[in-house]
This record gives C-alpha cells, structure tokens and sequence, in this order.
C-alpha cells in the first residue's frame, strides 16, 4: 500500500494531522477505507495535501463533493471542515456523533454561523421565500443546486430600502425576476437588481408598472454593453490564493480586466453600487468602464491573498481593500475568477466614486475560511 499526501507516506490514520484525522471521521465509510487501503498492496493514492485527500475519499465513495452530516442536518464539502479550528470541528464532531446536550447544541449554532454554513431548515426558509412571493412553481425553480439556494437564502437578509420588505413589492420583484431569468442565480441577481434599481430612483412608493418600465430599460441599456465584460482568468478548480494572485496578475499584466461571472451578474452590481439610474449610450458605457477601472485598480494594489471558502468546498471569495477602496473577486467551482462587487468607503469630504448603496447579505456568502 502506498497513500502520500504531499509527498510523505501516510502508512495509517494516525498519522494524518490531527484536524485531517478528525475530519474524515465525518465522511461515510471514510476510516473504514483508510484501514483497507492501508491493508492493501495493491492501492496506490497520491495526494497534493490533507484537504484534496479528504476530497479524493469522499467523491470516491459516494460521487458526489458534498458529504450530508444527518444529526446536524447539514451538507457540505469535507474540505469546508479543513478550514476550521480543531476546537471548533472537535465540537462539531460531538454534536454529529452523539453529543445531545443544551451547551453543545449552542456552541454548533455560533461554529455554524461563524463559518456560514446553512443547514437543511435554513435553506428550507429560502425555499418558503420562493413560495411567499408566488414563484416557487416555475420550472425555473424545478431542480436546484447547492449554489441556488445559498443564493436564494441570501435574499431573506436583502437591505435595499424602507419599504422594500413590502411583501407586494417583493412580489413584484420577484414575478420580473422570473420573467427575465434562465438559471435560479440569475433570479437572485434581478431580483437584487429591480429593487436596488426602484429605491435609487425613488419608486418604492410609485406604481408597480413604474417600477417594472425602469427594470426594463435598465436591461434594454445595460445588458448589450456588458458583453465585453465577461472575461475572466482561470484556473484549474480550487487553488491556493498565491495561484489565485498569480493568475489575476498575469491577466491584469496583459492588459485585461477581471470582469463579471454572467450578464445578469454584471447588470446587478452596475445598478447596485454605481451611480447608474437613466443613462443610455456612451454615457451608460463610460458608468461601466469606471467601474471595472476602479475595481481593478484595487486587485492591481491588494493582491488576493486570504479566500473565505464556500460551503460548496470548491468556491471562494477573496476581499481585497485599497485605501478607501474594497473590491471582492469570486473563484468558482469551475476554475473561473470574476469581479463580484466594488465599493469605495469616502471620506467626510470625498464624494463616493462608485458606490451607491451596500449589499448587507452576508448569508449570501455561503462559507468562511
């Protein structure tokens, strides 16, 4: 038998770091196949560190990336676990294989939130948000992923304006967002996007064919002059954040800009933190371009460096802060890294440059590093 993780023979469990060992307790069957391979002379696994063995076992065994933790009702990547203390994932590990006690059940509540991991009954509540606002039977909805109902859950927590919680208004948004989108990310983005878009032109209180005439034109102008913003670097799945700094700088050394994961994606952060309202033309184009400008002027000076991993164990977001500047670059499962909001905090005599409002869903993140 032969397991090397980074490089080192791994003869038995044991010898796994302490956090490794105790996070591949989580995995169904996960220490029965280490006592097989170890027993075995004909297996041979090579793995680059503890977390990508944790995902070799887990996607070996059940073909899927996701592991489900029954007592707590969870589902999450194994390598999520390698980004906590050994303290908290000790915890965890109580509540999961037997501990029921009042104490223990408080100390998984905040480890949860502290990390941003969503359980069954959270994402339940965003499924319930679906149905509130009369969406939840389009097929748009029929089969949904991990990252849409993070996505979805997200919106519960929506900060827009005063009287945005109105659930006719919510109603409204989410009926145009049903219209407008093909995938249920999309649905959150203008969802975000006709509300953000009707408290900065003071339509919250005006008429819902008001509201739905300015969400329309605002795709009429925004959508055709986002195509050229949709390139991105890539790389291969969830890498260390150096690989990340190195791939976003050598694509900003060739000139090139980090630019938006999807259209609808582009359209909600354009409406959301610029001063985009009524514009068309050059002048909507020149709102787009200081946008993307601005944000890379913030990855050119704050390289990524720390990545607050998704639940999904295979995305993750990097927070980069220049000045009074903060950018936040995505890395998705799928290798590609995009811009996913810009803001600039002013000072007491600075106009802001770009910003108009802060997105506060912080659900929405779907994971902590």
């Amino acid at each position: 038998m032969t397991i090397l993780v980074a490089g080192k023979t791994i003869p038995h469990v044991g010898a796994l770091s302490e956090l490794g060992r105790l996070a591949l307790r989580f995995i169904d069957g996960g220490p029965q196949w280490f006592e097989w391979a170890a027993a075995n002379p004909a297996a041979q696994y090579d793995f680059p560190d503890e977390s990508a063995l944790l995902s070799g076992v887990q996607q070996g065994l059940h073909a899927s990336p996701l592991m489900l933790l029954p007592r707590l009702e969870l589902m999450l990547s194994p390598v999520k676990l390698m980004t906590m203390s050994l303290a908290d994932l000790g915890i965890l590990d109580k509540a999961e294989h037997g501990g029921d006690s009042a104490v223990i059940a408080v100390q998984v509540k905040k480890i949860l939130a502290a990390h941003g991991l969503l359980t069954r009954t959270d994402l339940a509540s965003g499924k319930a948000f679906l149905a509130e606002t009369g969406v939840d039977g389009s097929p748009l909805f029929q089969c949904l992923a991990m990252e849409d109902c993070l996505a979805i859950y997200g919106l519960l927590n929506l900060s827009v304006g005063q009287n945005a919680q109105n659930p006719a208004l919510q109603k409204e948004a989410a009926a145009w967002g049903v219209r407008q989108a093909r995938t249920p990310v999309e649905f959150v983005d203008y969802y975000k996007c006709f509300l953000h878009h009707a408290a900065k032109l003071g339509l919250l209180e005006g008429s819902a064919e008001q509201r739905e005439a300015a969400a329309d034109k605002v795709l009429e102008t925004l959508l055709p002059l986002l195509f050229g913003a949709l390139d991105c670097p890539q790389v291969d799945g969830l890498v260390a954040p150096a690989e990340v700094a190195r791939a976003v700088g050598s694509w900003l050394t060739r000139g090139k800009q980090v630019g938006f994961a999807r259209l609808s994606e582009g359209v909600q952060q354009i409406v959301q933190f610029t001063r985009f309202a009524n514009e068309t033309g050059n002048a909507a184009k020149i709102i787009i371009n200081q946008y993307l400008s601005a944000a890379q002027s913030v990855a050119v000076a704050a390289p990524p460096q720390h990545g607050e991993m998704g639940q999904d164990g295979a995305s993750c977001r990097y927070a980069l802060s220049s000045g009074d500047q903060r950018a936040e670059l995505q890395l998705g499962g799928n290798g590609i890294i995009s811009l996913r909001r810009y803001q600039s905090r002013p000072g007491p005599s600075q106009p802001a440059r770009a910003t108009v409002t802060a997105d506060q869903v912080g659900a929405e993140s779907g994971g902590a590093s």
